[in-house]
């Protein structure tokens, strides 16, 4: 199936794009490509702040982290729609290896001071080749993180700013003409160093994610799957008996 971006309960999201797909960006030079990611706390993000959504709209690609939205959207449009999340139970582990494949550059944008410095010295033991030339936390002034990573000008850069802080970079670095691969992964870095796989397996196998990081992180996240989550399901829920809610915007 050709990835087609859609208007799904009002959210864009491009279908049809496979952890394959990202990983062959790499290899390829002919545009720059801005990537992140929406799951179901996105749609209680939107009503807080609208233009969350407008921006959304100007990446390039908008994928299903988390299983549930990948799954409503399969029932709601019949299209293939695979959860593609950044983490070592899904994107992360063959992006890093298809950068150490292709000698591409990274630049790890995120967490608290020190937190990528030590995440790219575990990845480099991990990943033999990977060249991660430069770290910056995710604290400080946008316009600072922009210059530093236009001026070190990466082939792809990595950014774990939370949301929506992190697709605001992706759209300042858009703006600021920059050539390679910009990605967001959320709290990846903070994962990584916790645990090489974050997720036992039996819980990836499962499905059973969300309720392994209420276990994890109860304090932080009660709020998002319990309170925020609702706003998608109550939509999720009105859309499936007429399968409605979404149309076909154009071919990514």
């Amino acid at each position: 199936m050709k990835p087609l971006r859609l208007n799904f309960l009002d959210m864009p999201l491009d279908a049809g794009v496979t952890i394959d797909s990202i990983c062959d960006l790499i290899g390829k030079h002919d545009q720059a490509h801005f990537i992140s990611f929406v799951n179901p706390q996105s749609w209680a993000m939107a009503v807080r702040q609208p233009d969350y959504v407008e921006g959304l709209k100007q990446i390039t690609m908008v994928l299903p982290d988390g299983g549930s939205v990948a799954y409503v959207c399969r029932l709601i449009t019949r299209l293939e729609c695979p959860r593609v999340s950044f983490d070592m139970s899904s994107l992360a582990g063959p992006f890093f290896e298809a950068l150490a494949r292709e000698n591409a550059g990274v630049m790890l944008v995120g967490g608290k001071p020190g937190v990528t410095d030590q995440a790219a010295e575990k990845l480099r033991l991990n990943y033999r080749g990977l060249p991660v030339v430069a770290c910056d936390d995710g604290y400080g002034l946008l316009e600072a993180k922009i210059a530093n990573i236009m001026r070190v000008n990466p082939r792809v850069v990595v950014i774990g700013m939370g949301v929506p802080h992190q697709e605001k970079a992706l759209l300042a670095l858009r703006q600021a003409g920059f050539k390679g691969i910009a990605i967001t992964c959320g709290g990846f870095f903070d994962q990584y160093l916790q645990s090489e796989t974050y997720y036992p397996a039996w819980v990836d196998r499962l499905n059973l994610r969300f309720a392994y990081r209420i276990y994890k992180e109860p304090a932080r996240l009660w709020r998002r799957y319990l309170i925020d989550y609702q706003v998608f399901i109550w939509r999720a829920v009105a859309a499936l008996p007429a399968r409605a809610g979404w149309r076909i915007e154009q071919a990514v």
